[in-house]
């Protein structure tokens, strides 16, 4: 009898292993796709990607006359001249930049060290540039 219930566990097990294999799905899938459907499908793309570049995080340094701008300009490139920096005037005052961060926890601990040397520095998220 103890044969005999064994057997029955085993035989069971290999009838279920067996069926999944049998009755299983295919790994293969065809999915046929419009023309119209690719076109906007790679111009969606399109437009993401061109969204996630313009998308990024930047510190002020100073926000004010010409003067001021270029000379903090100027001195922050002798500093850091592996940086990114730039100059750019919104009426009236103009406005010195730096970095091109994409993660914010990037642009925080970049902006956490320019603090020691610009303390009136902070931090620009992407919607704002």
């Amino acid at each position: 009898m103890f044969f005999y219930k064994g057997f029955g566990d085993f035989f069971l097990i290999l009838l279920i292993f067996n069926c999944s294999t049998f009755l299983g799905q295919s790994k293969n899938l065809d999915i046929e796709i419009s023309d119209e459907i690719e076109k906007l499908l790679s111009l969606k793309i399109l437009i993401n990607k061109k969204n996630y570049e313009n998308n990024y995080y930047a510190i002020q340094l100073y926000n004010g006359n010409y003067e001021k701008a270029k000379k903090i300009l100027s001195e922050f490139k002798n500093k850091f001249p592996e940086w990114e920096s730039n100059l750019s005037f919104e009426t009236p005052n103009y406005k010195v930049r730096v970095g091109n961060f994409k993660e914010f926890i990037v642009a925080s601990k970049k902006l956490d060290f320019i603090r020691r040397l610009y303390p009136s520095a902070f931090l620009l998220r992407p919607n704002n540039l």
